[in-house]
């Protein structure tokens, strides 16, 4: 009895079509490495050489190559005649002129500016009597003393506008009586 039942155990009673187990089947037929390479290998034989150093791949770029230089050099060969002026700027007369005009010119405009500024004194900013002088020159110069505000021009009926140009006359006679 016992036997029996252990024999049991171990054996699984599963119909063979049903869906899962022929789904488990095939997706062990498809993750299996031994079917991918057998696939892979029938492929290779009915297909065609697809490596990159292989011959005719080879000689197909190279002849691609060859027909480019060749294409190439023809136009180029064709277009050679139609080119207008010389091939570098050393040949053609008005730019080597201009060139050299170019150079002449900098070399004046060099020897120019050396000749303005080669008489000119430079004083240290910082100089004690020169920063003395400025500050005198500011104080006796008049030129920046009065700020008039405005430039009047108005109607002689304009009452308002009259007033406020005599207050502000007033007023900038007052600041510079204050800083007398």
């Amino acid at each position: 009895y016992t036997e029996a039942w252990n024999a049991d155990k171990t054996s699984v009673h599963v119909m063979p079509d049903t869906p899962t187990i022929l789904l488990a089947k095939a997706n062990a037929a498809n993750i299996s490495h031994k079917h991918y390479q057998k696939a892979w290998d029938d492929a290779k034989a009915k297909s065609y050489d697809i490596r990159a150093d292989a011959i005719p791949i080879k000689h197909a770029k190279a002849s691609r190559d060859i027909a480019s230089e060749y294409k190439y050099k023809e136009t180029h060969e064709k277009q050679k005649g139609h080119y207008i002026g010389c091939r570098t700027a050393k040949e053609d007369p008005k730019l080597s002129w201009a060139a050299r005009a170019m150079l002449l010119q900098n070399d004046r405009l060099y020897r120019k500016a050396y000749h303005d500024s080669k008489a000119h004194i430079h004083i240290p900013v910082d100089a004690m009597s020169v920063q003395a002088a400025k500050e005198c020159q500011t104080l006796v110069s008049d030129v920046d003393y009065r700020h008039y505000l405005h430039q009047w021009t108005c109607l002689p009926d304009q009452n308002d506008v009259i007033h406020a140009r005599k207050a502000y006359d007033l007023q900038s006679d007052v600041r510079m009586r204050r800083d007398m």
